[in-house]
């Protein structure tokens, strides 16, 4: 989608400029049941003309900021329509679910009655009929099409669709057409146990929806997502001068914030709109892990030897006994503590001291299951490590078990001092490193 503020400024869509050929894909082995459409997440989105073939999804996965991805789904006024998307399906859709994706499914029906085409486009988007019954009818029709295809690409009920209305010069009959869709839209999306999303410039539908709500306009159901284009170019689900903010305030937003931009991750350029999403119950910091329930998180990892007490030292004695070398837990660093410091070392063929350094406490705490990828937005106890081994390492992420602006920041220090690329995430060769314990 393209979307802009006056109609002079209406640009085209732009055709991917990655190789889009057809491929053959078989399933994950971890296909995803229920892939999140989108699911709870505050982070990076981006939507695409055309969805990218496997090899650039895979590249993406690991070496951008993005989980979620903007899919044309359904509607027939798509100008990436089915005959234009050779890569999606059902499985296309399970392997990158499987792969940590998220997904916002888009439809393109039915335009304002005031929509102006654009003469020179391939496609002429078709028009509501400006007789209300009418054009409820056509609604229900294009939410019928888009419940179709949400469960032909295995998306659960509960999942939303986002009713693409590009921009239109407001007047008050044409706003009460489109109030009058987006609400048929809504209430036939719900009957079937799905959500309801709105996708438009801030200075049309959404503005136009949201004075409705502060009117209270009678019989309006509200869509559950609001999806506001306004290209001011910063990452975050502010509405400015078109959406309050009391309207859709519990993590039901998405801003798309700079359009038509070509980007490169892992060798593969694709133009893209960018997209911050707060949905769900949105990403927030979780509950810090306690193994052998003690402390194992500080803001610095002190040296420790002999006679040394205190949390660090029950910590140690936890993290070692953990990794498979016994140590009492007690708070005292006793000889039964530092001959299971020795055995570590000596299993790492490191030089035999008898003291913690960096590289003990940063390889300790990154111990454990390597997911795929952590980017911003991901949450969890992989989280924590993460955040804890990066910490032991000489850095100063959040610790928080949230994946923030933070800790994206020492994930880029330390890969860089580190000579990897300067990515925001942290996948394999970032965990092996610290699993060696490199420190930054």
């Amino acid at each position: 989608m393209r979307l802009v503020t006056s109609p002079t400024a209406r640009k085209l869509l732009t055709v991917l400029s990655v190789s889009l050929a057809a491929i053959v894909m078989t399933p994950s082995t971890a296909v995803a049941a229920d892939p999140p459409a989108p699911g709870s997440f505050t982070g990076y989105g981006f939507d695409a003309c055309v969805a990218p073939n496997q090899k650039v999804m895979d590249a993406w996965n690991l070496k951008s900021p993005f989980t979620a991805i903007g899919i044309y789904i359904s509607g027939n006024s798509r100008y990436c329509g089915d005959a234009y998307q050779p890569n999606l399906s059902n499985e296309w859709v399970a392997r990158n679910a499987a792969n940590g994706w998220r997904f916002i499914p888009i439809h393109v029906g039915y335009q304002a009655p005031c929509f102006k085409n654009n003469p020179d486009s391939r496609v002429q988007k078709k028009r509501m009929s400006t007789t209300v019954s009418i054009a409820r009818s056509q609604a229900v029709s294009d939410a019928n099409e888009t419940i179709a295809a949400l469960k032909k690409y295995g998306f659960a009920t509960g999942s939303v669709s986002y009713l693409d209305i590009e921009w239109y010069a407001r007047t008050t009959s044409c706003d009460n057409i489109v109030l009058e869709f987006a609400d048929a839209w809504t209430e036939r999306l719900h009957a079937a146990g799905y959500k309801s999303g709105l996708y438009s410039s801030g200075s049309a539908a959404i503005k136009a929806v949201d004075e409705a709500r502060i009117a209270k306009r009678a019989g309006f159901t509200l869509p559950d997502h609001m999806w506001i284009a306004w290209t001011n170019r910063i990452a975050d689900t502010d509405g400015g001068p078109f959406l309050s903010d009391a309207g859709w305030s519990n993590h039901q937003r998405i801003h798309q914030y700079w359009n038509g931009v070509d980007v490169t991750y892992g060798g593969y350029k694709v133009n893209i709109d960018y997209d911050y999403l707060d949905v769900g119950k949105g990403s927030v910091p979780t509950t810090k892990i306690m193994p052998c329930d003690v402390n194992i998180t500080f803001s610095s990892y002190p040296t420790l030897k002999l006679g040394s007490t205190g949390t660090a030292v029950s910590a140690l004695q936890c993290l070692l006994t953990r990794r498979g070398f016994p140590a009492t837990v007690s708070g005292t660093f006793t000889t039964n503590t530092l001959n299971a410091l020795l055995a570590f070392r000596k299993s790492r063929d490191w030089p035999r001291k008898t003291y913690t350094t960096r590289p003990t406490w940063t390889l300790l705490l990154a111990y454990g299951y390597t997911p795929r990828v952590l980017k911003h937005g991901s949450i969890g106890e992989s989280v924590w490590r993460l955040q804890r081994a990066l910490t032991a390492a000489g850095l100063a992420p959040s610790r928080n078990g949230l994946y923030d602006a933070k800790t994206v920041a020492a994930v880029k220090t330390y890969r860089e001092n580190n000579g990897l690329p300067r990515y925001s995430t942290t996948e394999s060769t970032v965990w092996t490193l610290l699993q060696r314990g490199r420190t930054a």
